[in-house]
């Protein structure tokens, strides 16, 4: 053993041995307080494993030591009876954790392999690429920018810190999602080795494993270690970390911790072959809590698109399909100020369906006529007028108001000052 090993046994044995004199003595908050502490120090020291195996072990005695803190501090765990015997005198760790730290034989319990199944269901294969798109030319290129610079040799002596961890925060539907994915196509390495995507939506996870968010988060990070470079994308990141109050369960607690730990990367420090790029989205930046918010070194706005973005998506949507307009696309993109991306596709898809129906009336009695019928028609199209968007326009509404996107601007204001 190494003398900084030796240097961190000893320090959790007096931390092990205090909780314990604590809990002998009934003071169950106290020997909660210490627990809490002994999990942090198993946290940091799973930074340091030489595998995954030995670093899944050290969290799972990190969750642990948490869970019997909350235990204590939620009266599960009574002070000693009247013979001076306490339910427990010495935390002691169970499941996979055993004294050498290696996990259970076997393949792992039960709970493992379901943290396994939806850590794997995370996982998706992106192909959408930068020209997919639609304007955002200055976000895209501020993205590629701190991409490439994480990604780069560096001159011999010289060392700058690149950026890991992203906030993309704006409102709904103006494209968090398609940055990110587009970001991992861009770590891409080879034609036939497909960028890694954990497309992760946070409420989702969140409300259906509940319990097992922490093991979901730790397990999450340690398989984009082994598959790197890698992209994390949290969806709707407020629901994970949203700011503590007095109401915040232990398992809140937990997770952010968790989490912090996570994004603090230490288990990549010095490590060059290890690039995972976490990218958080948020509508509601400011409700983030403040020790969260610090571990993002690269925040960037989504806005409601300008005039540039909505003329480059509303041809992604209609004349890159095929459909041909009767009027002035300029007039078209005026009538659409202060919609998001989202609502411009869905906008497009009413018009040109609205178009397709009233030019195909027959399609129903084809139907009735049978499969060969059907197959022989070809579809009828038009082009597209003005009336025909002002129509789909009136179906259209949008949800961010402009006063809402100026509270977007005074926060990023507040936080660049």
């Amino acid at each position: 053993m190494s003398d900084l090993g030796r240097e961190w046994e000893k320090i959790r044995k007096k931390v092990e041995d205090q909780a314990a004199a604590h809990l002998q003595a009934g003071e169950l908050q106290a020997a909660a307080d210490k627990l809490d502490q002994l999990a942090s120090l198993w946290e940091r020291h799973a930074n340091s494993a030489a595998s995954r195996k030995i670093e899944q072990a050290r969290k799972s005695r990190a969750r642990y030591y948490r869970e019997e803190a909350t235990r204590l501090r939620s009266g599960e765990v009574s002070a000693p009876d009247a013979n001076g015997e306490a339910v427990q005198t010495k935390p002691r760790p169970s499941g996979g954790a055993g004294k050498a730290g290696g996990a259970k034989k076997g393949g792992g319990s039960k709970d493992e392999n379901e943290v396994d199944k939806v850590v794997t269901g995370l996982i998706h294969h992106s192909n959408i690429t930068w020209d997919k798109i639609g304007g955002l030319e200055t976000t895209k290129r501020e993205i590629k920018y701190a991409l490439g610079i994480s990604l780069a040799q560096m001159p011999e002596g010289v060392q700058l810190a690149g950026w890991r961890n992203m906030l993309f925060y704006g409102p709904p539907g103006t494209g968090k999602t398609l940055l990110a994915a587009a970001t991992s196509q861009a770590l891409k390495s080879g034609e036939h080795k497909p960028a890694v995507f954990f497309n992760v939506k946070v409420s989702s996870v969140m409300s259906k494993y509940f319990g097992e968010s922490t093991k979901i988060v730790s397990e999450l990070y340690g398989s984009a270690r082994d598959m790197s470079p890698a992209v994390i994308f949290l969806d709707e990141f407020e629901a994970l970390v949203g700011s503590r109050g007095e109401g915040d369960t232990g398992t809140e607690r937990r997770i952010l911790s968790t989490i912090l730990s996570e994004l603090d990367g230490l288990s990549e420090k010095g490590r060059e072959d290890i690039y995972v790029l976490t990218i958080a989205a948020t509508n509601r930046p400011w409700d983030l809590d403040p020790a969260v918010l610090s571990r993002f070194d690269k925040k960037i706005l989504i806005p409601l698109p300008d005039e540039v973005t909505r003329r480059a998506i509303l041809e992604i949507h209609l004349s890159k399909k095929g459909f041909e307009l009767e009027c002035d696309l300029n007039d078209v993109v005026a009538l659409t100020e202060g919609l998001s991306g989202r609502e411009l596709e869905s906008l497009s898809k009413e018009v040109t369906n609205r178009m397709v129906a009233e030019a195909n009336a027959d399609i129903p009695s084809l139907v009735d006529q049978g499969l060969d019928a059907v197959r022989g028609y070809k579809v009828k199209v038009r082009a597209l007028t003005f009336a025909d968007f002002e129509r789909a326009r009136e179906q259209v509404n949008p949800v961010t108001s402009s006063e809402d996107m100026q509270k977007y601007f005074d926060w990023r204001d507040a936080i660049e000052s």
